[in-house]
């Protein structure tokens, strides 16, 4: 396509662009034509690409905890026609500060307390809350792609989520003795959103077995893409 772009891992920037652009995995409808979005977890900036392809008046904060990726954000929106998105290179999180962040130069990077193994460099990054900014106004699709931290950010927002429309969330499990995807269906639930589970990627390379399982052929470890939409009228 006619995009020029700045990436870290040529392994990370083609599947995504083939699930983004191909798939068009994060395609949705809004109610508005400049729909405000929150893309938590932005990476180098496909997602806030395609929003804005999709939407061209979309208004978009675009987060990105990783100091190198964020700077490749900002360049890519930029030299892209979409400067108008507002970069924040910052983790998403459930409180304001500095927190460690585990940064992989690729789509895998966490925040330290959820970074699994010994790969990646250790960086201190701001963090900022979630919830401050979903608190006060009406948000017409969130996505959340934090590589963990997601269910402690949703716990965080819950009260708030009333004022989000659709979201799209990557809900990873990498404990098969600690499930998430329970959980935030729950939240999502009790919020008055519908969801559906749109598809698993299994992560076998994660798994530690240590264990007896009846069912070796499949992994623990895998990522559960979430979509959820507040029905018309609610």
């Amino acid at each position: 396509m006619e995009y020029d772009l700045q990436y870290s891992d040529l392994l990370t920037l083609c599947p995504q662009w083939h699930d983004i652009f191909i798939e068009r995995s994060l395609a949705f409808e809004a109610r508005v034509p400049n729909p405000r979005i929150l893309d938590c977890g932005a990476n180098i900036g496909l997602s806030a690409l395609f929003y804005k392809r999709q939407y061209p008046s979309a208004r978009i904060t675009a987060y990105e905890a990783d100091p190198i990726l964020a700077t490749q954000l900002a360049r890519n929106l930029s030299v892209n026609h979409a400067a108008d998105v507002d970069v924040v290179a910052s983790a998403v999180w459930i409180d304001n500060g500095v927190i460690s962040f585990s940064a992989q130069g690729a789509d895998s990077g966490s925040l330290a307390r959820f970074a699994s193994g010994t790969d990646g460099t250790r960086v201190q990054v701001p963090s900022c809350r979630l919830a401050d900014v979903v608190a006060v106004e009406t948000i017409d699709l969130l996505k959340l792609d934090i590589e963990g931290a997601e269910l402690d950010v949703l716990r965080d927002i819950a009260p708030h989520l009333r004022n989000v429309r659709a979201m799209q969330i990557e809900v990873h499990e990498f404990r098969a003795d600690c499930r998430h995807l329970p959980e935030v269906l729950t939240i999502l639930a009790a919020a008055g959103l519908r969801c559906s589970i749109a598809h698993i990627t299994h992560l076998p390379w994660l798994d530690r077995r240590e264990e007896y399982t009846p069912f070796p052929q499949w992994p623990e470890s895998s990522v559960a893409a979430v979509c959820a939409w507040r029905p018309e009228g609610r």
